[in-house]
């Protein structure tokens, strides 16, 4: 090996070292190949809350069921932007006031 390509080769090496120290083009070949896919999750969970109330008109009732509901869910840890209100009904009691009943169908 002559003088002028030993030099090269220093140079060559003196620029390539710090260029692996500080991550630069070496740290593509460094870096440990995925051997596995990355997972992700295939299940959700669900749960059903339900809410009775007492209101004077149907929909009082059932808004209010509603909101016992949510209560129940947000009671056992449910954000309640991932409820929705499924099954709704009022019954009458015969003297003016309605039982209403909600079903909330959670999923996380």
């Amino acid at each position: 090996m002559n003088r002028s390509s030993a030099l090269r080769l220093r140079a060559a090496a003196a620029l390539a070292v710090p260029a692996l120290l500080l991550g630069g083009a070496g740290t593509a070949l460094a870096a440990p190949a995925r051997t596995t896919p990355a997972r992700t999750a295939a299940w959700t969970e669900t749960a059903v809350f339900v809410g009775t109330a007492h209101g004077h008109t149907p929909n009082s009732a059932i808004v209010a069921a509603g909101e016992v509901a949510y209560t129940k869910a947000v009671s056992a840890f449910w954000l309640r932007s991932r409820c929705t209100i499924g099954l709704t009904n009022a019954t009458s009691d015969g003297i003016g006031w309605y039982l209403g009943e909600a079903r909330l169908y959670c999923r996380r």
